[in-house]
């Protein structure tokens, strides 16, 4: 793919949220005319547990400024598991959707929490309240990960970009049943749920497949970018790349999936005002960065369209308390989610780390312009 003569302006980085007593992560923006808003992981303290309470937070001016007067809790956490991951949509009839995964608090686990599955929560008065969450099922899959918006057809159908596993339960899984990217489908605003297709599987188990990022294009087409691990290598190198796959028949069937130049994880994937597709990822290795990459298909991407959106403070890294080399409250950054302003601009939301290490939610602001 050739290089895109284009150009990234009014860049613009601000804090959203700065917890002093908890970690902040993992957000999720949606946006219909003025309205904006978000969700993200509230931690258990000063750690990156993967069990916290989902918060919810609006917005009347496209994600410019947030009101936190409005900030509510859609999924409080219990005492012995919680939620991470968000996710949130505003549908078409006006109900707002949050969903996440639930994780089991193990303090014997790096990430201190084990992953038990989806589960969605419903607002019919702005927010305000929510109902209480419920999981969310989509047989055949045992084990469903959260991670992208859903997208909602002129139908009304929704479509989901999920991972997860068929027969095992154990998010490490196996050979005989590895991670694998696949699409769910309800067509009740999300009371209900089937599997429609899948994205991203390897039955081999050599690579898996997570949290997959979804987008549909101006000409009816559905594009993917999967998180890949190697059973052996984890994200470590060679893995880590970005998978891209397509699908023409909205999810029931996919193109098999392909390495891109991209490294980092994961991705979430839009479709600008231009008709240009825009990814936005983590790169969680130095230089670590929030990066987009631009593609004129959504198909090839190449590293000749990539521009950093943010670097983080430059701190010497330290072995946390669990002995995790990858110091979740330093390298854990990224988890963005992008939307397009009205005026064509993009606000991206996304997760770092403050000087003093603790994890915190900001947003970036900025327009693509051709050259």
């Amino acid at each position: 793919m050739q290089k895109l003569n284009l150009n990234i302006k009014d860049l613009e980085v601000q804090v959203l949220v700065d917890d002093p007593e908890n970690y902040s992560a993992e957000a999720s923006i949606d946006i219909v005319g003025s309205n904006a808003v978000m969700a993200y992981v509230r931690m258990r303290g000063l750690d990156h547990h993967d069990d916290g309470s989902i918060m919810f937070m609006k917005s009347n001016d496209e994600g410019r400024t947030w009101d936190k007067s409005t900030l509510v809790a859609a999924m409080p956490g219990y005492d012995n598991w919680g939620f991470t991951s968000a996710s949130v949509k505003i549908l078409k009839n006006g109900m707002i959707m949050v969903l996440a995964h639930s994780m089991v608090v193990d303090n014997k686990l790096v990430h201190g929490a084990n992953a038990r599955g989806a589960w969605s929560t419903i607002s019919t008065d702005g927010g305000c309240t929510w109902t209480t969450p419920e999981p969310l099922l989509g047989w055949p899959m045992r084990i469903i990960n959260i991670w992208d918006n859903p997208i909602e057809l002129e139908d009304g159908k929704l479509l989901l970009a999920v991972s997860g596993n068929v027969t095992d339960t154990d998010v490490s899984n196996s050979f005989s049943d590895p991670s694998r990217s696949c699409v769910l489908c309800s067509e009740d605003n999300g009371i209900s749920w089937y599997y429609r297709g899948t994205i991203a599987y390897d039955p081999a188990g050599i690579h898996r497949f997570y949290e997959p990022g979804m987008t549909l294009t101006e000409d009816g087409r559905l594009i993917a970018l999967s998180r890949q691990h190697y059973a052996e290598y984890c994200t470590s190198d060679p893995a880590g790349y970005l998978f891209v796959s397509e699908s023409n028949d909205m999810g029931a069937s996919w193109s098999g999936f392909q390495q891109t130049e991209m490294w980092g994880f994961p991705a979430d994937v839009v479709k600008l005002n231009n008709n240009l597709i825009l990814s936005v990822y983590g790169h969680r290795r130095d230089p670590q960065s929030v990066r987009i990459a631009v593609s004129s298909d959504g198909k090839n991407w190449s590293n000749d369209n990539v521009f950093t959106i943010y670097s983080p403070p430059q701190l010497p890294e330290l072995e946390d308390s669990k002995g995790n080399s990858m110091n979740t409250g330093f390298r854990h950054i990224g988890y963005p989610s992008a939307a397009v302003r009205e005026d064509g601009s993009i606000v991206v939301v996304f997760h770092s780390f403050n000087e003093g290490r603790r994890q915190i939610v900001l947003s970036a602001s900025f327009r693509i312009d051709a050259i």
